[in-house]
């Protein structure tokens, strides 16, 4: 299993790199890259703003979006052709709240991906999460299709592949998915409260 995490992102009503957001004292990014790092083989980033991320070690390929502006179905597109193994798990890179703990119960559905899924997705109090996912690279060529299509929601994917919904809120409170977007969310999320 491969971890990829999505970093390609404008991070426009930010106003600043997301990815570069200190979370428990840490660039947003790292701590991601750490949390992968522990649960999977080998972990890549997508990334249009590789001279950023100096704080990534040297052994983490970086890679471009192949057509950048297409939101993260471009940067799944992307890591489905570079990515060394065929299931990956992909992270947005503004999750603050994600734990190890959490990749480990993902991961662990990995196995039906071999033959009955080609996606599993968390789904958080009935909110779905398709940043934090397990993915089979089979989807490559869905994926480029779509992309052609100028179909770019993630959900164009899911609900073409054979997809599998995992409900997460039996086993986290709060929500270990949300994401950030405003600085404001930022501000909130640093004073402890919940997004």
């Amino acid at each position: 299993m491969e971890g990829v995490i999505l970093a390609g992102g404008q991070s426009s009503r930010m106003g600043t790199p997301k990815e570069l957001l200190t979370i428990e004292g840490r660039p947003l990014i790292e701590r991601t890259w750490r949390l992968l790092d522990r649960v999977t083989e080998r972990c890549i980033i997508l990334s249009n703003h590789p001279e950023r991320l100096d704080m990534i070690p040297d052994k983490v390929p970086i890679y471009p979006d192949d057509i950048p502006g297409q939101g993260p179905l471009g940067g799944i597109a992307t890591a489905m052709r570079v990515a060394g193994a065929d299931v990956l798990i992909v992270v947005a890179c503004d999750m603050p709240a994600l734990t190890e703990e959490v990749l480990i119960r993902l991961c662990s559905h990995a196995p039906m991906l071999e033959t009955e899924y080609d996606i599993i997705y968390p789904v958080w109090r009935g909110r779905a999460h398709p940043l934090c996912a397990l993915y089979h690279r089979r989807l490559s060529r869905m994926a480029a299709a779509l992309l052609s299509d100028g179909r770019r929601r993630m959900f164009d994917l899911i609900d073409g592949a054979r997809a599998k919904a995992w409900d997460a809120t039996p086993y986290f409170a709060p929500d270990p998915f949300c994401n950030m977007n405003t600085i404001q969310e930022y501000e909130r999320f640093q004073k402890g409260e919940r997004l």
